[in-house]
């Protein structure tokens, strides 16, 4: 494994700035994907998901801004969600259902 993970985010907006691609886990926990590889990236999520790679510093910072319980690595992206999904969880790449 690299010392560089990379993260979806969405395309920059008018002002630059970046948005994180976080998922809520079906347990209610804020999940950051993240991938080991570009080609792991491209398997899980499509050829065409914009992302940045992060090292453990930018992870931290990552961390401190947005309090990501977990991070779920190579985990499969579900489809782009509908207007009405829009708080679709992210899939479990183990294939656990989350209890209540």
């Amino acid at each position: 494994m690299s010392d560089v993970l990379y993260v979806p985010i969405r395309r920059r907006d008018s002002s630059g700035q970046v948005e994180l691609e976080m998922r809520t886990l079906p347990d209610g926990r804020l999940a950051l994907p993240a991938y080991t590889s570009l080609e792991e990236l491209v398997r899980c999520c499509g050829p065409r998901q914009p992302w940045m790679g992060v090292d453990s510093t930018g992870l931290r910072e990552i961390h401190r801004t947005t309090g990501y319980d977990v991070v779920l690595l190579d985990g499969r992206q579900p489809p782009p969600p509908r207007v009405e999904d829009e708080d679709r969880p992210f899939e479990d790449p183990l294939g656990r259902r989350a209890t209540r």
